[in-house]
């Protein structure tokens, strides 16, 4: 009976938490099904941290046997994690939910049982990390891409194979003709999260010193750029010694051809560090080590936490439904501007069909699609099975009378956080490479930022630029973006309605002076257009 009253607090917090886990969960296994990802390697996260428990099993029984329960300890990690909890839930946030439920794993072991068992637990817990989508890591993908095409440029034509970098590009400038557009999948972060959770699972199984854990975990950045350079240089290889096609198919099963490479680097340098290793795991001085006993007030502590966290739900589900903001501040069509004719775009939705043209503003639409007779309609179908139903899109093209060409596209959110999203992320996988983003400002108040934009087997460069807004601001930052909405979502109970803005021109690079000076000049007639509200640049 007295063992079992030493396990009663956790038993209560694990059937407390029970309803925050579902939602974490829930996107962690969206995740692993979305390939546009490239997170193929999360499923080992929670495999690897499971045997990482086991392997610990004896160390984790012997401290579970002599809880000293530290709950004023674990206060500090409940209260982030439900401020966590909190945002995304009510910000429609799944990485705060899973960053909340990480931390609840971690600190439920620190209030019921002590702090020998966190220590024993810190890392396989802490391993659970690798499980949150890495989409705001695009940021640094464009460095990555640039190095590894300019090691990749320097390494062929060392070897004879005459190529130039042009951007993210590798252009043959031999007789034999072959291109390589390296995209955001291609940068190498993927590669080096996966390593990055290989390294820190081998090594903790492997390894006893901490440094030296560490060294093998830095490791894996070298180690994943030089084997996405190899992986380039394969490719490039086929392509000039048997061809394009050839080389496509190396790249897309190259995997099997470099994980060997990883794993034979990391059990090299592993062999090496292991020789001078310390021969004892510090974590076994654990279960020797001598336990206070708990002081009379630690499970009265226990229970109100357990109040508290009780209470704290039940506040969360009695919160008033959201109020969706209007989008009244945004005029309903596309205005006319000065020497310039408008465009629309229609797209058939048959999906064996997909055509789309343009209709001058004087012309009828047609009921159907000239090509199929299917249904037409002002957005295309991919885009129409990705957008929530409550997404509105609107596109049209200005042709100025000097032949400048401005095509625009305006999407406005519904209440999904699902309706809007960086154009990083979605281009590379219509067939674009995008240059390292530049940011303007139209004014003060209104950034802009803009690429150099290229078509995967094409050298031709267009203008493309983009902003969002809502009835307040404008930027360019998505996590600004981000963050902002689950602010207002949380605490002023208020789904604000964003929206995005994409220009793209043919006849301009927006990176260029003659390309910005041409943006700023249709912004400053554009821009006060798109509002009910007097707003210019």
């Amino acid at each position: 009976m007295k063992h079992f009253l030493h396990h009663l607090p956790f038993l209560l917090f694990i059937l407390l938490l029970l309803p925050w886990f579902p939602p974490a969960i829930s996107s962690t296994l969206s995740a692993m099904a979305d390939h546009s990802q490239h997170m193929e390697y999360i499923w080992l996260v929670p495999a690897l941290s499971l045997f990482l428990v086991w392997k610990r099993r004896k160390l984790l029984w012997s401290i579970i046997q002599q809880p000293a329960p530290a709950p004023l300890s674990a206060l500090p990690i409940f209260i982030l994690a439900c401020s966590f909890l909190f945002l995304g839930f009510r910000g429609g946030q799944s990485r705060f939910l899973q960053v909340a439920a990480i931390l609840i794993i971690m600190a439920l072991p620190l209030a019921c049982y002590g702090c020998n068992l966190f220590k024993a637990l810190f890392f396989p817990v802490i391993l659970l990390v690798f499980i949150i989508p890495i989409g705001f890591l695009d940021n640094f993908t464009v460095p990555l891409r640039y190095a590894s095409v300019s090691a990749t440029t320097f390494i062929l034509n060392g070897l004879g194979i005459a190529v130039r970098q042009i951007g993210t590009a590798i252009v043959s400038t031999s007789v034999i003709p072959f291109q390589l557009d390296v995209a955001d999948p291609c940068s190498g972060i993927r590669s080096i999260i996966a390593l990055f959770v290989g390294s820190a699972a081998y090594g903790a199984i492997a390894l006893n010193s901490s440094w030296r854990r560490l060294l093998l975990f830095g490791l894996s950045i070298p180690i994943a750029f030089l084997g996405n350079v190899i992986r380039l240089l394969l490719t490039a290889m086929t392509c000039y010694f048997i061809n394009q096609k050839a080389g496509m198919m190396l790249h897309d099963h190259a995997l099997f051809i470099i994980a060997p490479f990883y794993l034979l680097i990391f059990f090299i340098v592993t062999d090496w560090l292991k020789r001078s290793d310390i021969k004892t795991n510090p974590l076994e001085k654990l279960s020797q080590s001598k336990m206070l006993a708990p002081k009379k007030h630690t499970y009265a502590l226990l229970l109100l936490m357990a109040i508290l966290l009780n209470l704290f739900q039940y506040y969360t589900s009695k919160m008033p439904p959201l109020v969706f903001e209007s989008d009244a501040f945004l005029s309903k069509t596309f205005m006319s501007l000065p020497n310039a004719t408008m465009e629309y775009p229609w797209f058939c939705q048959n999906r064996i069909c997909l055509y789309a043209f343009n209709l001058n503003e004087s012309h009828t639409r047609p009921a159907h699609c000239p090509q199929c007779e299917g249904e037409l309609r002002p957005i295309s179908k991919a885009e129409l099975d990705i957008l929530p139903a409550d997404t509105q899109c609107r596109k049209v093209t200005y042709i100025f009378s000097n032949g400048e060409i401005f095509t625009v596209s305006l999407v406005i959110a519904g209440q999904s956080r699902m309706s809007i999203h960086r154009p990083e992320l979605c281009l590379p996988s219509q067939g674009f490479v995008l240059s390292e983003r530049n940011i303007i400002h139209l004014s003060e108040s209104v950034p802009m930022a803009t690429f150099a934009l290229r078509k995967e087997g094409s050298l031709g460069t267009s203008g493309f630029a983009y902003l969002f807004l809502n009835s307040k601001i404008a930027t360019v930052s998505n996590i600004k973006r981000v963050l902002g909405d689950c602010l207002e979502r949380s605490i002023c109970n208020r789904i604000p309605r964003w929206a995005m803005i994409t220009i793209q021109s043919p006849n301009h690079d927006f990176q260029t002076a003659e390309g910005e000076l041409a943006l700023r000049h249709f912004m400053t007639l554009f821009y006060p257009t798109l509002f009910t509200e007097d707003r210019t640049l």
